[in-house]
């Protein structure tokens, strides 16, 4: 009798979140996430140009506690804008192609807004400019995707808006709404807030409501939310990050086994597993990672919703009696990214920003660098005659490594080359040329006619 009034008042309950919902949405379409090409044009505003990355996402996110460190907080424009474009500069250079940059850390704003009140970690005084189209601009100067980082719930520490609530939700559809209209940002991410985690002051407020009933009121934002921004303009893309633990995202209403079965929800969804692989439970060491890792890309039922995986780079260097891979290893973040590929997923993102920088992470950091990777070369092979030279070009990435290669023939009688990338053909034939450095390597087959 009990199972039976609780699955009566669940349904009113969805009947009346649905019916009393203010802002109606069609389900739009999921599109692929990381286009081939990227658009121009939109449902909105034509000649609009789209810069997700092209298959692998490599992300990082810049919190709102790196606002102050970084120059960016209680700034002039001139300044701003400077310190914007280095710290952009700093996230392409490290092999990044999308930023998560936090952009309501706390029922706040780091656009100019009618609303919601300016971050006191962006600013304390009026701003004569807009930060978010400072950061939005320079981001796609270096061809970065910009996807804005929302809380939509927190309000501070101790204090969340009440997830129950029609006027909580619309607050949240305000400042979406404020963000996809006026700034041509590339997506919008959803942080693993949602409701109060049991160490939150507010726990006890919310604890009588089911994970059932938790999950509906934030289905219907989520869902809410996705159609208000494919109405607009269906390039933008819809993301969240949620909890590494699943069982733990369902405690609090994040639904992340529907997320990730059925369209409509959201286009990718990035959990944070922010473990070793050397985690103790008990006397045991355990693969975390390695099981986190398996258990998420099971839950991907649908081709429409990108997996890409959060890593901790926060963590690396770091002492940690139940994690001690961190410490133990300086290859925990290389080996992962390995690992993610090897999954065939859609890429990693890096939490933080300010953790590539760090004493404690510079080791992983090395190590993750030369684990991605590449060099590329700027040249012409094709109608390559006896007794010519051209030269040929090296570009290391990520670019914050050092652009020293060496260059070798395969064969010296066909083609010989000098140390500077100056290929010198000497007969017809067939011959190969490496660039090389103690990262990477890249060959091209020369054919000399």
């Amino acid at each position: 009798m009990k199972k039976m009034i609780c699955y009566v008042m669940i349904f009113a309950l969805v009947i009346s979140l649905y019916s009393g919902e203010s802002i109606g949405y069609r389900e739009a379409k999921a599109l692929t996430i990381f286009d081939s090409d990227a658009f121009s044009g939109s449902n909105n505003r034509p000649g609009r140009t789209y810069y997700n990355p092209t298959g692998e996402m490599r992300g990082v996110w810049v919190c709102f506690y790196d606002f102050d460190k970084y120059h960016l907080k209680n700034k002039s424009e001139t300044q701003f804008r400077l310190n914007a474009d280095k710290m952009m500069k700093k996230i392409r250079n490290n092999g990044c192609n999308t930023v998560f940059f936090h952009v309501r850390s706390f029922d706040d704003a780091v656009w100019q807004s009618d609303t919601f009140k300016m971050s006191s970690y962006i600013a304390t005084k009026r701003l004569s400019y807009d930060p978010l189209s400072i950061l939005v601009e320079r981001a796609h100067k270096y061809k970065l995707a910009f996807h804005a980082w929302f809380n939509p719930y927190r309000v501070t520490q101790k204090k969340i808006l009440n997830p129950t609530l029609q006027s909580t939700q619309d607050r949240i559809v305000k400042a979406v709404n404020e963000v996809i209209q006026e700034y041509d940002v590339d997506g919008i991410q959803f942080d693993d807030y949602f409701f109060p985690y049991s160490s939150h002051k507010q726990y006890k407020k919310y604890k009588g409501i089911s994970k059932t009933v938790k999950k509906i009121y934030v289905n219907n934002m989520v869902k809410r939310v996705r159609g208000v921004i494919k109405n607009f303009d269906s390039n933008i893309k819809f993301g969240i990050s949620p909890a590494g633990n699943v069982e733990l995202c369902e405690s609090i209403g994040a639904d992340v086994k529907t997320w990730m079965a059925n369209d409509g929800y959201v286009d990718y969804i990035i959990p944070q597993i922010y473990w070793s692989d050397t985690y103790r439970v008990g006397k045991k060491n355990v693969k975390m990672f390695s099981k986190r890792l398996k258990q998420w890309k099971k839950l991907r039922k649908t081709p429409n919703v990108k997996l890409v995986i959060g890593l901790g780079v926060y963590k690396t260097g770091i002492y940690d009696s139940l994690d001690r891979g961190w410490k133990k290893s300086s290859k925990n973040i290389a080996n992962q990214i390995k690992k993610t590929r090897k999954a065939k997923l859609n890429g990693y993102s890096l939490f933080a920003f300010d953790n590539l920088f760090l004493k404690s992470s510079k080791k992983e950091v090395k190590n993750m660098l030369k684990a991605i990777a590449k060099i590329s070369l700027i040249c012409n092979p094709i109608g390559f005659k006896a007794g010519t030279r051209r030269a040929f070009k090296a570009s290391v990435w990520p670019y914050v490594l050092t652009q020293r290669v060496t260059w070798k023939s395969s064969n010296k009688s066909v083609a010989k080359v000098t140390k500077k990338g100056i290929v010198v053909a000497k007969k017809a034939g067939v011959c190969t040329i490496t660039a090389k450095n103690k990262y990477t390597k890249k060959k091209i087959k020369l054919v000399i006619q």
